[in-house]
């Protein structure tokens, strides 16, 4: 709770200033948004390494392959960062790019959850005996 507050803060105070800001010097809000992207993920990421090791229990529980697990992390980690990359550029007043970071990252999905999908076709192989 005291880490979304945080977050939250640093967040509406950054945009509250990008919002001054940007009247005057564009290019000067741009870096201050990009600063506080950083910021609320380096924040974020301190709680990855819990996230990480549940994981890694659920697979050793479950008896999961690594092969199943890691394109799941993968294209979760895709997501946020072309996300949080798009939203970026549409504030730098790009859409196009912003657009195109996006349907970079759902390519870049798809080919890391490629082992995913094999280990499901491989499965199901199995399951109708061929």
């Amino acid at each position: 709770m005291d880490a979304a507050l945080r977050i939250s803060s640093l967040a509406v105070v950054a945009a509250v200033l990008c919002l001054v800001v940007r009247q005057r010097e564009k290019p000067l809000a741009l870096l201050l948004s990009l600063a506080a992207c950083a910021a609320v993920l380096l924040l974020g990421l301190r709680f990855f390494s819990p996230v990480l090791s549940m994981v890694e229990r659920l697979r050793d529980l479950s008896g999961l392959n690594e092969a199943v697990t890691a394109p799941l992390l993968k294209v979760t980690g895709i997501g946020l960062l072309t996300q949080v990359a798009g939203s970026v550029c549409e504030d730098a007043e790009e859409r196009t790019l912003a657009k195109a970071v996006e349907s970079g990252g759902s390519v870049l999905s798809v080919y890391a959850a490629l082992p995913l999908l094999s280990a499901a076709l491989e499965l199901l192989e199995e399951m109708l005996g061929g």
